[in-house]
């Protein structure tokens, strides 16, 4: 064998060994690198149930002690009673101990002088999303007040006319289209749009109510049939209407702040024994849930007695009925 071939199998046999160690290096590193993945996998894996773990028990806290605060009785200094609240971390104060109640917000009328003058708030062109903010505000405040509506068919606002009526509150008719030149082109027209408005709250509520408020008043000067004749139809039928002698200018066609809606309201409010607020709950009216919380703070602070309308209420009527059925 010639030198020249000897050298030439010696140099195949290095490159075959550097192409050997070649493979081994990068099997090498393969296989460092996925036992290096498959261990992050495994570690961010645990990482992430242990994580999920503590989230899903904090969530719990927070919604246990949510459920349990929600209706906490602030106490006079303005800071909640700690009592009100559950330590989630003592097995004595957990819930499977004993059952939490709501607190029951004390009666503003239960310290007012029974012959004190009245006021009913009323609200008027609901349901709305601000109606649900109001009934909030009144639950709050453990106040009842009176909701003349009009037609709305969808389930949200049927939820709304229910909780009227499920939280107290009076439900009264106001009408279902609330369109005027509609309802008050004929009697036969107003007849109707009444049927319609007190079908749909007693097919929502269960509750045929006979406290009803003319669109614009008895005394509007829109209606193209004599208001007299509207007025004997509905006392024929068993209704009761409702006018009113105070206002918060919500419906003026002038936009008030919140501090002059209230001042309108006791412009008027006081000057009679029954004193009846007209208000609107209609989507338009924030500035109304607004100026809520302060109308009913001084109503309080003044000792009013703050009722919603029923069968002992005396109406309030720019035309009184007397007037027009004993004649």
């Amino acid at each position: 064998m010639s030198n020249n071939t000897i050298v030439g199998l010696k140099e195949k046999e290095r490159r075959r060994r550097r192409v050997n160690r070649l493979k081994k290096t990068i099997i090498g590193l393969i296989s460092f690198w996925m036992l290096f993945s498959l261990t992050a996998i495994i570690i961010l894996t645990v990482s992430l149930c242990s994580s999920n773990k503590r989230v899903n028990k904090i969530a719990e806290k927070i919604n246990s002690s949510g459920d349990a605060a929600e209706d906490v009785v602030p106490a006079e200094d303005g800071t909640d009673n700690p009592d009100d609240y559950i330590d989630d971390d003592n097995p004595d104060d957990s819930t499977e101990n004993f059952e939490i109640e709501d607190p029951e917000q004390p009666n503003p009328n239960d310290n007012v002088d029974p012959d004190a003058k009245k006021v009913y708030l009323t609200f008027d062109d609901g349901p709305s999303e601000n109606t649900e903010k109001i009934l909030d505000i009144l639950k709050e405040y453990n106040v009842k007040a009176t909701f003349f509506v009009i037609g709305r068919t969808d389930e949200y606002s049927k939820s709304l006319y229910k909780r009227i009526v499920d939280e107290g509150h009076t439900i009264a008719l106001h009408s279902y289209t609330h369109r005027y030149s509609l309802i008050y082109k004929s009697l036969d027209n107003y007849k109707d749009d009444l049927q319609r408005i007190s079908d749909l709250v007693y097919d929502a509520t269960g509750v045929r109510s006979k406290f009803i408020r003319f669109p614009g008043g008895s005394s509007n000067k829109v209606s193209h049939v004599s208001m007299r004749d509207i007025i004997r139809y509905v006392t024929e039928e068993g209704y009761v209407y409702f006018d009113w002698n105070a206002i918060n200018g919500d419906a003026t066609g002038k936009t008030y702040t919140v501090d002059e809606l209230v001042d309108n309201v006791f412009k008027d409010c006081g000057k009679y024994d029954t004193n009846v607020v007209l208000m609107h709950d209609a989507e338009s009216k924030t500035s109304t849930v607004e100026a809520l919380p302060k109308i009913l703070d001084k109503l309080i602070e003044d000792g009013y007695l703050i009722l919603p309308i029923d069968d002992n209420t005396t109406p309030v009527q720019h035309i009184k009925v007397s007037t027009v059925v004993n004649n």
